[in-house]
């Protein structure tokens, strides 16, 4: 399908990367125990409790899931206080590895890798910056929607494993990708800061001094074994895919160039443009395509500022954004807007 003759939704099928279905029975558990009803979630969801842990489910199977758990919940911050629950079992199960570290910044970075490892397609990554440090999470493909829901209940869950060794944190931000959608107060209650909604990412901050904390852990072995639903080979072996991966990685989050790309591969500019010579789309095409999907999303389903989503997606100003736009959808931006208002 010609971009011009595609639908103008992100419901468009998303690209179908997974998460473990290891997670699932700890989920289904903190769901009851904050008086949701698991069972009508899961079922909403087309999900079972009781899949293999070596198994894999489409990763916008499982945002829906949380989802749904979350409407049953109204406008409170349920999933929020539902991934602060899962860290005592999720760490003793899903991510032990993390437990033979002595210092807190050792552990967020092995739980970050963990969490990569058990879900597709997503960003996990830790920066530091003066005295401020930020847990940043993000779902590349702008069509795995709702996520709402998801980006609070992971939030919440890294929120809680700091303060499970570190005690009560002064949280410097919280960010958050998704619009506000009623729970905000609830949330500011339980996060203990304001949330900003509408962002690039999902980012929580926090003081980098924690990262240095001694911690101790229930006299755990220095190694543990790694999970078997941490040991699956994720795809990758396709060259295309890690670029359009890459490529969706860096859309919506400013500008970017093919060297840029490259060097997030770990490969040469000279080795990218030889696997892209090859027959298929080219680098400009695949940008095109996901700086499409990019803009859908944010024309549709968020109220940012078309000249917000030019910059964004990396364009100069908000003119040139709106002719690639029409060049590739058929109309203009505010066009869109209008006609979905």
């Amino acid at each position: 399908m010609h971009a011009s003759q595609r639908p103008l939704s992100p419901a468009s099928p998303a690209c179908r990367v997974t998460i473990s279905a290891a997670a699932l029975p700890l989920i289904s558990d903190v769901l009851a125990g904050a008086g949701l009803d698991a069972p009508r979630a899961f079922a909403e969801t087309g999900l079972s409790v009781t899949l293999a842990p070596s198994h894999t489910i489409p990763l916008d199977r499982f945002t829906t899931l949380l989802e749904n758990a979350g409407r049953q919940a109204g406008t409170q911050a349920c999933l929020w206080t539902c991934g602060r629950q899962i860290v005592a079992p999720a760490l003793a199960t899903l991510f032990p590895s993390g437990l033979g570290e002595t210092r807190l910044g050792g552990l967020l970075a092995r739980l970050l890798a963990d969490l990569q490892a058990l879900q597709e397609g997503t960003t996990f990554e830790r920066q530091v910056e003066g005295d401020t440090c930020t847990l940043a999470y993000r779902i590349h493909d702008p069509r795995i929607w709702p996520r709402s829901r998801d980006a609070e209940f992971t939030l919440g869950f890294l929120h809680a494993v700091i303060e499970r060794f570190a005690g009560t944190v002064p949280m410097v931000e919280l960010a958050l990708e998704h619009e506000q959608d009623g729970c905000r107060a609830a949330l500011a209650r339980q996060a203990g800061c304001v949330p900003l909604y509408g962002q690039r990412l999902n980012m929580l901050a926090f003081p980098a001094r924690l990262l240095d904390l001694a911690i101790k852990t229930d006299a755990a072995p220095s190694v543990r074994p790694t999970p078997d639903h941490l040991q699956q080979v994720h795809r990758g072996g396709d060259p295309r895919q890690r670029i359009g991966e890459a490529i969706r990685r860096r859309v919506g989050q400013g500008p970017f160039s093919q060297t840029d790309i490259a060097a997030d591969l770990g490969m040469s500019g000279r080795s990218l443009r030889r696997l892209l010579d090859t027959d298929g789309p080219s680098f400009r095409a695949m940008t095109d395509d996901a700086r499409l999907d990019y803009a859908m999303w944010a024309l549709l389903r968020t109220r940012l500022p078309i000249g917000e989503i030019a910059w964004r997606l990396g364009y100069d100003d908000q003119g040139a954004f709106s002719r690639a736009f029409r060049r590739l959808a058929g109309r203009s931006p505010s066009q869109l807007r209008r006609q979905q208002a």
